[in-house]
């Protein structure tokens, strides 16, 4: 079998930094994580607020431990920090083959949904955002992994896309369009879910956008080789 993973990333309209941060890091027993962090506010200090608490994440995983884990000690670590004054939402979504499934960790009030042999799943019920209680559980859903598996995770800027405008709403419905396609890319889908947030705000998004998509396809392993695409304009 084989991961693919889509990204598309955008900033709040006329606003130079992004707050929210996005890192994929290798796990050491095999697999891949992305971590989704969004940082309270805009501009500059959200950045580098997720900026930090997704780097120490990334680097708690990298360094072998779990996720729930990971969660809680960023946690711990934004608590110190900021003294309980800042918060950042995070999502994790890991394909974890040592442990052959699909975790989904959560401290975050925006959903990940779920594409499964079994049927399309949301996960939505709402989790206190990182750095405010210094005791702090994520929520986290184990999935066993089949071919077609797909889990895609958003940042609030796409969940309230178009709901103080006078167009139409972001909708889910569109995500479960994409898991429909007889033919899924991850980043084509990742592009078309960022563009449907886009176009209910009219191209001036109110706030930073991520979504991030995970997809497990039928793959011959062969040599094994891996390859990573980045667009970064500037």
């Amino acid at each position: 079998m084989q991961l693919d993973i889509g990204l598309a990333k955008v900033g709040k309209y006329a606003v130079g930094d992004s707050g929210d941060s996005v890192e994929i890091v290798e796990r050491p027993r095999g697999g891949l994580s992305v971590v989704i962090v969004d940082g309270q506010g805009h501009g500059r200090p959200a950045k580098r607020l997720s900026h930090q608490v997704a780097s120490k994440a990334a680097t708690l995983i990298g360094d072998g431990a779990r996720d729930g884990v990971a969660m809680r000690s960023i946690n711990d670590f934004l608590y110190a920090l900021r003294d309980g004054r800042v918060s950042c939402t995070v999502t994790i979504l890991t394909l974890d083959l040592e442990a052959q499934s699909l975790v989904v960790s959560r401290n975050s009030n925006c959903p990940v949904v779920i594409g499964h042999s079994d049927g399309s799943h949301c996960l939505d019920s709402e989790q206190t955002p990182i750095g405010v209680h210094r005791e702090n559980r994520p929520a986290i859903s184990h999935w066993p992994i089949y071919p077609g598996t797909t889990a895609i995770g958003f940042t609030d800027g796409v969940i309230h896309a178009g709901r103080y405008g006078s167009g139409d709403p972001f909708s889910l419905g569109s995500v479960y369009q994409q898991l429909s396609n007889d033919v899924f890319r991850s980043q084509t889908a990742a592009d078309a879910i960022l563009e449907e947030a886009l176009a209910a705000e009219r191209y001036r998004p109110n706030d930073d956008m991520v979504v991030a998509v995970l997809h497990v396809s039928e793959a011959d392993k062969g040599l094994g080789i891996r390859r990573m695409c980045v667009t970064y304009p500037f």
